[in-house]
C-alpha cells in the first residue's frame, strides 16, 4: 500500500508543480518521457520494447556530418531516453552542454540521467550547483515528478532534510517577494508530504493554499488525486470537477493532465497499482 501510494503521488502529484509557470514563455522544455500523456506513456510500456525511430536514424547520420549540431543531438538524446539508455543519452547531454554550457537545460537533463541511473550523490551535487546559481529555479527542486533535488533527497532517504531544504528555498522566496515562486514552492512541500506518505497533512497544507488563491486549478487536481488514493470517490470527484471548471483549455499539459484525472477515477486501486509499477519500471 505504502509503494502504491509513493509510486502513484510521485507520477500524479508531481506533474503539476510546473504549472506555475504558465503565461511566463520559457524556453520550451525537452520533451522527455514524463511529459508523455499519462495513457501513452502506459501503453508503450506494455508494448514491446521501442526501437529507433526513422527520425532519431536521420539525425544520427547527420551527427556524423555535423558532430555539433544541438538539434540532432537533442533528437538523439530523447531517443535514447526513451529507450532506457541512460548512460548513452548521458554522452549526448554532455556534447550539448559542451556546446551551450551556459544553458541550465542541459545541467538539468545531466543531473536527471545520473539520477536515473541510480547514482544518486552525483546528481544530487548537481542539482545543487544549479540551485547554487538559479536558487529559486522549480525545475532544479523538482520537475515533474520524475526529478530534482527534492526527490533524489527522498530516494535517498533523507526526509526531514528534504523540508529543511525546502523551507530555506521558501524564505528565499518570501526575502526576495517573489510571490509566484513562494507559491510554487509551497505546493511543492505539500506535495512532499504526500510523497513521505503524510496524506493527511499534504492535504490540509492543499486546502490551506485554495483558501488564498481559489482560482489556482493545482491544489484541487492534487487534492482529487489524494481523495483518490483514499479511497474517498466522492470528494475526489468534487475536485475534480473544480479543476476541469478552472484548468485553462489553452494550457499546453491539458491533455496529459486529463489523463490524469480519468485515470485516477476509473482504475481500480490493483490495477492503478500495475499501470503505476509498469509506468516506473525504468527507473529501478
Amino acid at each position: 500500500m505504502k509503494v502504491l501510494k509513493e509510486k502513484a503521488v510521485i507520477f500524479l502529484v508531481g506533474s503539476v508543480i510546473f504549472l506555475g509557470s504558465f503565461g511566463s514563455n520559457p524556453r520550451p522544455s525537452v520533451a522527455l518521457p514524463g511529459k508523455m500523456r499519462a495513457s501513452e506513456n502506459l501503453k508503450e510500456k506494455r508494448d514491446a520494447p521501442m526501437g529507433k525511430s526513422e527520425v532519431e536514424e536521420m539525425f544520427e547520420k547527420l551527427l556524423e556530418k555535423e558532430p555539433r549540431n544541438v538539434e540532432a543531438l537533442k533528437v538523439v538524446m530523447q531517443g535514447n531516453m526513451r529507450r532506457g539508455r541512460n548512460k548513452e543519452a548521458l554522452e549526448f547531454v554532455k556534447r550539448l552542454i559542451d556546446i551551450e554550457p551556459n544553458e541550465v537545460e542541459w545541467k538539468l537533463l545531466q543531473a536527471l540521467c545520473y539520477e536515473l541511473m541510480g547514482k544518486l550523490s552525483t546528481a544530487k551535487r548537481l542539482f545543487k550547483d544549479i540551485l547554487k546559481e538559479r536558487p529559486l529555479l522549480l525545475r532544479a527542486l523538482h520537475d515533474l515528478g520524475r526529478s530534482g533535488l527534492a526527490l533524489v533527497m527522498h530516494k535517498n532517504h533523507e526526509g526531514p532534510a528534504v523540508f529543511q531544504m525546502l523551507s530555506k528555498a521558501l524564505e528565499v522566496a518570501q526575502r526576495e517577494k517573489r510571490v509566484t515562486e513562494e507559491r510554487n514552492i509551497r505546493i511543492l512541500i505539500a506535495q512532499m508530504h504526500v510523497v513521505e506518505g503524510e496524506l493527511e497533512e499534504g492535504l490540509k497544507k492543499f486546502q490551506d493554499l485554495v483558501k488564498e488563491n481559489p482560482r489556482d486549478f493545482r491544489p484541487y487536481l492534487c487534492q482529487g488525486i489524494i481523495y483518490s488514493l483514499l479511497d474517498k470517490k466522492k470528494e475526489a470527484t468534487e475536485q475534480f470537477e473544480i479543476y476541469w471548471s478552472l484548468v485553462p483549455d489553452e494550457f499546453p499539459q491539458r491533455g496529459f493532465l486529463d489523463d490524469v484525472v480519468l485515470a485516477a477515477k476509473t482504475k481500480s486501486r490493483e490495477r492503478s497499482q500495475k499501470n503505476f509499477d509498469a509506468a516506473f519500471s525504468h527507473r529501478k
